[in-house]
């Protein structure tokens, strides 16, 4: 069971790294690399493939210490300085099992800090994985050191290919003596040599199953042959592989192989020779008769090389013999240019054989495909991608066709042949008129489908033609009973028409016809599959077969049905009567305008998929049908996809858009109905309607809250009133604000400041009462007199004691409204300096304004207006062009002293009176 359990596991390596999700990164504690997770032990798997922060080197770590990492990756870094520090960089990773090196640039050969010695490898005794692929300076042959590997006594898996260049080494070969020293060795990834044989060393790795010689890994491609040459297997390559089963050599040049180069491998059980374009089918057959009897997997795909023009190629019944001693259980042949087999050969094939693998070949449906019955135990067939064409010339004579070519068929099956035959009619004869009762046009020449039966392998459960572009229809031909075929795969296969039911696949389940361009079925199609359970349709143009045709009246055990893509505009309504235990029903993408198809017998159903039609609303009947449904149920949610559709939200469907919310997620009802957006249909004069995204349950709320308002009676007038309302109000309420804009403004920065003092002043209630004020003057001017202003005005101010403001005292950055606002409010006089400028600054004018309002708050005047050269009042607040006389001071330019002595004495008295 060993060997078995290693081939097969071997097999699904492959796909199960494919279909494993990538790990996501847990934390940062494996800076300056990453860790993808952590394993029951606490240790944890790192990643530092092509980290540019190692600087050459292995990481050092800052979170977490080296004996806590159990997988390792510095795969594509390029360590060329890593043993610079020391020549045991792995000395502290005493937990490592996994470690990839691979394209790091490290070699055996040269004496510099990326080279590795057997003592670089000291602290790996628990290492099983080892990954040094790509490091073409890494020679590793029969003449390294055969104590290179002593320190890892634990690994089990070596990939070690692209190292060796082989047109430079001659006379090497495998490294035998170094890998002997690896008793626990199971699998070995590695490079071939082109005359070297596998040496006597291998003889006693007793653990080693696995070699992959791995030419189709080389990076780029076509360097190949430099590091995978194996020209000429002879009988001495591998004749020391006596414990290996599973033999991998793949894209290696290899273009003949002896007689018994196999002879020695009398554990093999899996053998690979893919991608030997030079090979051929004919050569490998030859080596065949020396496999063992156990010998269980054969994969010879692509061996022929299909660019070539050559002749089409034919599996002999010399071919089939090679292998019939032989316990084989699985055969691939893809690729290979295959047109047909020798009907003989299926006699002499191992009755072992299970699974056949054929794809992307160019065979014909001729006379051959008859005696495959013969395989008696084959369980699949995959022949996909084969671009099969018909050998009409194989029945075109089907009258005077002579059967001694068809001895090996056994009597029931040459009296089937002749009773078919002699019950034909005069219609049906070939070129006597077409058949009045068929649905598909019929070519020249025609096969009547009872001629001819058809004999599957017994035990035949899975076939596989998908896209292989036959191109031709699906008549009612026959097929003996005596077959177990569960699944059937002929999607993209150009089966344009489906003509009359097939006889004898009574245990059918699975039948995918997608992606066929099929427009026409005979309404008994599918009446002779009694157990069918899934049929997937989808990307056909079926519309007139859904609505006018009855296709699954006698499919009792129907559970899955996929008529995506179909273009379909409506659907029969008895199409799925008697469809009891449908589970999983698929219209989406189509152009269903409504669903009016009884479902309620259907208590199993799981998935109603109407998505991505043009659907507006939902019947009585499928709400109702829906509802019974679940209301027999416990725990099993019934899903409706409505999402992409035109759902119309408008009053005439607002009960379905309650229903909708009703059974939208989060709900604690069964059924869960899913809509993507709904559109509003009331007014269309406007053009076509807009979409409403509903991507939550409180969007759906929303709409139907909005729709029911709408709906009342009266509502549109008086929601048409309530608008023409608010834009009165609006512009009332607009002019208000812009008349009183700056009273608003005013009581908005100071309104609210309630307390007796703040920041050393008090508001302008107690101001007035106590007369305390934080600033004596507030200097309010434009740029052109800043020269006094602050060379004459406030130097002499300050050297009276007066506390002054300006605008520049106003940091960048602040609110201009609030800032001069409250300054203004915290002053006792407001100064304004005039000239013959211009007085259009926003400061200048918020202090006019602010001055203004303050005045009348305090009940009396609190400005004064400085002439500086000037003699306009323009700009100042309304009492300083009321009061020229008691308010306007001028300023002497040119006076003398005593002038000058005058206008302080004058000024200091006005600031006083205010």
């Amino acid at each position: 069971m060993a060997p078995k359990t290693t081939l097969l596991m071997s097999l699904m390596t492959a796909s199960l790294v494919a279909l494993t999700p990538r790990a996501e990164v847990i934390d940062n504690l494996c800076f300056p690399c990453l860790c993808v997770s952590q394993n029951e032990q606490g240790l944890y798997k790192v990643n530092c493939r092509s980290n540019p922060l190692l600087n050459g080197s292995l990481p050092d770590f800052k979170h977490i210490s080296e004996a806590q990492v159990y997988s390792l990756d510095m795969s594509n870094t390029r360590l060329n300085n890593f043993t610079t520090r020391t020549m045991t960089p792995f000395a502290d990773y005493n937990n490592l099992q996994e470690l990839n090196m691979e394209n790091t640039s490290i070699n055996s050969m040269k004496n510099n800090s990326a080279t590795i010695e057997s003592q670089t490898f000291s602290g790996l005794e628990k290492l099983k994985y080892l990954n040094i692929a790509h490091n073409d300076q890494f020679a590793l042959t029969n003449e390294t050191d055969v104590n290179f590997f002593e320190l890892l006594t634990s690994l089990k898996k070596l990939v070690m290919y692209q190292t060796n260049l082989i047109p430079i080494k001659v006379n090497t070969g495998y490294p035998g003596p170094s890998l002997a020293k690896f008793q626990s060795l199971e699998e070995l990834w590695i490079d071939g040599f082109s005359q070297v044989p596998f040496g006597a060393e291998f003889q006693n790795m007793t653990n080693l199953k696995i070699i992959r010689i791995s030419g189709d890994l080389i990076l780029p491609h076509w360097q190949n042959q430099d590091f995978c040459s194996i020209n000429d297997i002879t009988d001495y390559t591998l004749a020391n592989l006596r414990h290996v089963s599973n033999l991998s050599i793949i894209r290696c040049g290899v273009s003949h192989i002896s007689k018994n180069a196999f002879k020695g491998m009398t554990g093999i059980r899996m053998l690979d020779l893919s991608m030997n374009f030079a090979l051929g089918l004919e050569t490998p057959f030859n080596s065949f008769y020396s496999l063992p009897s156990g010998m269980e997997m054969l994969i010879l795909d692509s061996v022929v090389d299909v660019y070539a023009i050559d002749c089409p190629i034919e599996i002999t019944k010399e071919m089939a013999a090679s292998i019939s001693h032989t316990g084989l259980k699985m055969i691939s042949l893809d690729r290979n240019t295959i047109n047909k087999i020798d009907p003989d050969a299926f006699s002499v094939l191992p009755k072992s054989l299970q699974h056949i693998r054929i794809r992307a070949n160019k065979f014909e449906l001729g006379r051959y495909m008859l005696y495959a019955y013969q395989l008696t135990n084959v369980k699949t067939i995959e022949a996909s991608y084969a671009h099969m064409g018909l050998q009409f010339e194989a029945f075109s004579n089907v009258e005077h066709q002579s059967f001694q070519s068809v001895a090996t068929i056994n009597t029931a099956v040459k009296e089937n042949i002749y009773r078919n035959r002699l019950s034909l009619s005069e219609h049906n004869l070939p070129g006597r008129g077409p058949n009045i009762n068929s649905e598909c046009q019929k070519p020249r020449p025609y096969i009547p489908p009872v001629t001819i039966t058809a004999f599957f392998p017994p035990k035949l459960e899975y076939i596989d033609v998908s896209h292989s572009k036959i191109a031709f229809p699906i008549y009612g031909f026959y097929i003996d009973s005596n077959n177990s075929i569960k699944t059937v795969n002929g999607s993209s296969s150009l089966f344009f028409c489906w003509d009359r039911p097939i006889h004898g696949l009574k245990s059918i389940e699975n039948i995918d016809l997608s992606n066929n361009f099929c427009s026409s079925v005979h309404e008994l199609f599918f009446s002779n599959f009694p157990k069918l359970k899934r049929v997937y349709l989808q990307r056909n143009y079926l519309q007139f077969v859904v609505e006018h045709k009855m296709i699954f009246h006698s499919n009792f055990d129907l559970e899955y049905v996929d008529f995506s893509i179909n273009k379909i505009n409506a659907v029969n309504s008895k199409l799925f009567q008697n469809q009891n235990n449908m589970k999983w029903l698929n219209l989406s993408t189509n152009n269903l305008i409504g669903f009016y198809v009884p479902i309620v017998h259907m208590q199993f159903l799981k998935v109603l998929d109407l998505s991505e039609n043009r659907i507006s609303t939902l019947s009585n009947d499928l709400r109702s049908d829906l509802e019974a449904i679940v209301s027999s149920r416990n725990n099993e949610t019934l899903t409706v996809d409505f999402t992409n559709n035109i759902i119309s939200c408008s009053c005439d469907n607002l009960e379905v858009l309650e229903w909708i919310l009703e059974h939208m997620h989060p709900s604690r009802s069964l059924l869960d109905v899913r809509i993507s957006n709904c559109y509003y249909t009331h007014n269309m004069s406007s053009g076509y309607p807009t979409a409403t995204i509903i991507s939550t349950k409180e969007d759906m709320i929303y709409q139907i809250s909005f729709l029911e308002k709408y709906c009342a009676s009266y509502t549109p007038l008086i929601i048409s009133l309530v608008a023409i309302l608010l834009v009165i109000f609006n512009i009332i309420l607009a002019s208000i604000i812009h008349r009183f804009r700056w009273k608003i403004r005013y009581w908005y920065y100071v309104g609210y400041n309630k307390e007796i003092k703040h920041k050393g002043y008090s508001t302008i209630e107690s101001s007035l009462r106590d007369l305390i004020f934080k600033y004596d003057l507030y200097l309010a001017y434009e740029d052109d007199v800043k020269e006094i202003v602050f060379d004459i005005l406030k130097p002499k101010l300050l050297d009276l004691e007066y506390t002054v403001f300006t605008h520049d005292d106003i940091l960048d950055g602040l609110p201009l409204y609030n800032v001069i606002t409250k300054s203004i409010h915290a002053s006792r006089v407001v100064v304004f300096v005039l000239s013959n400028g211009p007085r259009d600054s926003l400061e200048w004018k918020i202090a006019a304004h602010i001055t203004n309002e303050e005045s009348n708050h305090r009940q009396k005047p609190m400005s004064v207006a400085l002439f500086y050269n000037s003699d306009s009042t323009v700009g100042l607040p309304e009492e300083l062009q009321l009061l020229r006389r008691n308010a306007f001071i001028d300023y002497p330019v040119n006076g003398s002293e005593q002038e000058i002595t005058a206008f302080w004495e004058d000024f200091i008295t006005y600031i006083k009176r205010n």
